[in-house]
């Protein structure tokens, strides 16, 4: 039997604000094992969705609900963790009928925002409140509906008196800190204002670049001609020989752009590590070619300088 001939799907009644709305709230879920059976029933466990627009405001609804009999359904801790479905939702329900409550004297409606909390492009938190007449509110921490809708007016009155209020006379104006970047370290510009505000974070990574390309200025010229907008500041990589023969830029790994005298060429740069070494008063990680190039004579020993 297919994965797909296991699956049921049903409807239940779980939320109240859906069924105000009149949209459907749909359950899938799988015939329970034998072992999660017991003296009072089977546990049936599954995913709840409830998509839909009513009236001008919009539910979209994913939670773990669980149940006895198959007719009434919980949406409580799941019994068992699956990570591999996202569980829960950004508002929470009293504040979700409190918007309800509201929608009848006030335009509402919910705002999201993702916030990246890493230095990798996948990591994001995100972050919702509230809207009341156009102005962006946090989401209220109530216990009951009454409380929700207290506290969201309470937030509203006080944004609106406040945009009334004129601005203060900004007595400083500051510069915007990639600028400054820029203008210190002019060789980041190969990369571009985008690219360096973007990683504005890792402003000593950014910096060491800059120093080595200051050191090399062919790499400059190398940088300008390759696309760089997704290129994650710690994937760029330099490497010296040991002998000051050849340096070696390398944005997309094995290959890089290597240059003796000032003349860059595009290679096939495989290293291994071999060991550490002290140059230029710091510990720096040395490399040897590996492949066939490791048999060679005049094979070189690379320090990796970023």
């Amino acid at each position: 039997m297919t994965e797909a001939a296991r699956r049921i799907r049903t409807t239940a009644a779980v939320f109240e604000l859906p069924q105000k709305l009149g949209i459907l709230q749909y359950v899938e879920y799988e015939p329970p094992r034998r072992e999660w059976c017991t003296n009072d029933g089977c546990l049936y466990e599954g995913v709840l969705t409830a998509e839909g627009c009513r009236r001008g405001v919009c539910v979209r609804y994913k939670v773990w609900v669980h149940s006895r009999d198959r007719r009434r359904w919980e949406a409580k801790e799941q019994w068992r963790r699956r990570r591999d479905e996202e569980a829960g939702g950004c508002i929470r329900q009293q504040v979700a009928d409190a918007l309800w409550e509201l929608s009848e004297k006030y335009d509402v409606g919910v705002w999201y925002e993702y916030v990246r909390v890493g230095t990798w492009s996948h990591q994001f938190d995100v972050f919702c409140g509230v809207v009341v007449d156009g102005v962006k509110l946090d989401q209220p921490y109530c216990r009951t509906v009454d409380d929700c809708v207290e506290e969201m007016l309470r937030d509203y009155r006080r944004e609106v008196e406040r945009m009334r209020e004129p601005p203060e006379p900004a007595l400083v104006v500051r510069s915007d800190p990639a600028e400054e970047l820029l203008r210190e370290w002019p060789e980041l510009g190969a990369f571009g204002t985008e690219w360096v505000r973007k990683w504005l974070d890792l402003r000593d990574r950014l910096v060491e670049i800059a120093k080595v390309m200051r050191r090399y200025p062919w790499m400059v010229d190398v940088v300008r001609q390759r696309p760089v907008s997704i290129l994650h500041p710690y994937i760029v990589e330099v490497y010296v020989a040991k002998d000051g023969s050849e340096a070696c830029l390398s944005l997309n790994p094995p290959k890089a752009f290597c240059a003796q005298n000032g003349s860059a060429r595009e290679v096939k740069l495989e290293l291994e590590f071999s060991r550490y070494e002290t140059y230029e008063e710091k510990i720096r990680e040395v490399y040897r070619p590996k492949g066939l190039l490791a048999f060679a004579t005049a094979a070189r020993e690379y320090v990796k300088l970023l």
